[in-house]
């Protein structure tokens, strides 16, 4: 009775383990469409047996020991990098895309064609200085150019807002992703501790949302011997078995500018960036948005302060009465080129002329004003500057205002003009100046010149028609500017619309080249972990088969258990 029984669980062995991988093949048929479905094989294996009458070791059947999970950890990690770097590509394209928009090169209204249309008035000024209407023009343009630099840095913190939005809501979606991981681990854990085998279903959503937190975060994921993964952002921990530290957003004021910073939930702490949406947001905010932003208020400050150096020493139609100069000093007590003055152009050693004329005679008397900055000895203040021209003068009062600006003012019957200056005070100060401001936040047309098209410095004499300033001022775009080290205002501008340009494309190929990356490590994946239907109809013929020949077998040892029954009776 013995080799009886053991053949009938031989029998039975083969049926439930043959009925358990069909039900394995039936799974992986079901899901052959599902992208995050991980194929499983049944692993099936001999059972000892006990020993036939003449000595043999026959066996006692076949079990199913196992539903392997044909993944490969290595590419998967190489698949999660493709994801992040993917996203950020794509992230930076779709943010330089925006930022080519913002400076509309495509147009007849963008920033390099109204620098043209500038310099272009100021050289028509030329040969018709004493033309009110190409005075006019002049302005036009100006405020045209002064008007599209404010417009495109409000769009550009405009673009700054919506990336740090981006990272608000990308961070918001890895910590929610980060504390699914952590509960899957548990309850693969738990399930793998109750029952015997893997929890597959759970294992594949735990690498579909492994895949999902890389899109957004470069992680790297450390296996336990639980059944649990470590998941980390470069060298910090970010779930540990069950436990997420979370991850969250603090704000930081960096120049006036608000800065969205993605960090854990549990300390603080910074997160090490890299990879993944949150790069892309990062670096097109930082780099890109930010940077173009910086190259905006360069090129502002060199169109103020170069401009101002050439205008502010010419002359309108007729001269000034009463100037005040449009930027105030720190300290009225500095040296004027210190940083305790905080002028945003520092002036240098050097001297500029003041011509104070009587109106009704026409004569005029010039002085030069000496502007000591050599750092020797007693350097100029703004007070002691207001002394030196009342020293030097007669006819017109120097004086400091109460918000520490120069004040000039001619007496009655009398107008004054500047000119020969050497140390750039005046522009400086803003006397006589064209423009107004430091940067792109403010710069803005002299309300002065603005309102008085007269005041508009195109000649440097008294002479009918003269345009010698208004020459010097339409050769300002294309002269070479310290403050760019060495490019000029064209130049620069050409410069900074070919970067974003020569980044726009980059991004583009970059992006290529990830999809291109992405997409051969997945069908690498899909050669390893997907289902083919070919293979599995053939394992299901075979297990089919197999079942068959069980069940034919049990059958067999039935009719000889009947049979020797019917002998004993």
């Amino acid at each position: 009775m013995g080799l009886i029984t053991s053949a009938l669980q031989i029998g039975k062995s083969a049926l439930m383990s043959y009925q358990s991988a069909l039900l394995a093949v039936g799974n992986n048929v079901s899901n052959a469409s599902s992208p995050e479905y991980t194929r499983q094989t049944p692993v099936l294996s001999p059972l000892m047996g006990g020993v036939t009458p003449e000595g043999f070791q026959a066996g006692a059947g076949v079990a199913l020991v196992a539903l392997k999970r044909n993944i490969d950890e290595a590419l998967e990690s190489r698949i999660r990098v493709g994801l992040g770097d993917q996203s950020s590509a794509a992230v930076e394209r779709q943010a330089l895309g925006r930022l080519e928009t913002v400076l509309n090169e495509m147009t007849d209204q963008d920033l390099s064609t109204l620098l043209e249309k500038f310099f272009g008035a100021f050289s028509s000024l030329q040969n018709n200085a004493h033309d009110v209407s190409a005075r006019g023009m002049v302005i036009t343009a100006g405020q045209s150019l002064v008007d599209e630099i404010r417009r495109q840095r409000t769009d550009v913190l405009s673009l700054v807002e919506e990336l740090n939005q981006g990272i608000t809501d990308v961070t918001r979606q890895a910590d929610g992703i980060a504390r699914d991981i952590a509960s899957l681990n548990q309850q693969i854990v738990d399930a793998e501790t109750r029952q015997r085998g893997m929890a597959g279903a759970l294992r594949d959503q735990r690498d579909a949302k492994l895949r999902e937190l890389s899109e957004i975060v470069r992680i790297q994921s450390e296996p336990q011997d639980t059944g649990a993964v470590n998941v980390y952002i470069g060298n910090e921990l970010l779930v540990q078995g069950g436990t997420c530290r979370g991850l969250t957003t603090e704000t930081e004021n960096r120049d006036g500018i608000e800065r969205v910073i993605p960090v854990f939930a549990d300390d603080g702490g910074p997160i090490r960036v890299l990879g993944g949406r949150l790069e892309g947001f990062a670096e097109s905010r930082d780099t890109f948005s930010l940077g173009h932003l910086k190259d905006l208020d360069t090129l502002a400050a060199a169109l103020i302060q170069e401009v101002n150096k050439v205008h502010s020493q010419g002359q309108g139609l007729c001269g000034l009465t009463d100037v005040t100069g449009t930027f105030s000093v720190l300290d009225a007590d500095a040296a004027l080129n210190s940083d305790a003055a905080a002028l945003a152009l520092k002036p240098k050693n050097g001297s500029f002329q003041i011509t104070v004329r009587n109106v009704s005679t026409g004569t005029g008397v010039t002085a030069t004003i000496p502007v000591d900055l050599d750092g020797i000895g007693a350097d100029t203040t703004l007070t002691s500057l207001a002394a030196t021209i009342n020293a030097n003068t007669d006819n017109l009062t120097a004086s400091v205002t109460a918000d520490r600006r120069l004040r000039i003012t001619a007496d009655n019957g009398y107008e004054v003009t500047f000119g020969e200056d050497s140390s750039n005070v005046l522009a400086a100060l803003g006397i006589n100046t064209f423009f107004t401001g430091a940067a792109a936040n403010d710069i803005a047309l002299n309300p002065v010149v603005a309102s008085d098209a007269t005041l508009l410095a195109a000649a440097r004499s008294n002479l009918p028609g003269d345009g010698t300033n208004a020459d010097a001022l339409a050769r300002v775009g294309t002269a070479a500017a310290a403050s760019l080290n060495g490019r000029s205002i064209v130049d620069f501008y050409n410069f900074v619309a070919g970067k974003i340009a020569v980044n726009g494309n980059a991004a583009r190929a970059g992006q290529q080249a990830a999809d291109s990356i992405l997409t051969s490590l997945q069908a690498q994946r899909e050669s390893i972990s997907g289902v083919s239907l070919d293979e599995e109809a053939i394992q299901l013929v075979k297990f089919e088969r197999g079942f068959q020949g069980a069940a034919r077998y049990v059958s067999v040892v039935n009719n000889l258990i009947d049979e020797m029954l019917a002998l004993l009776k």
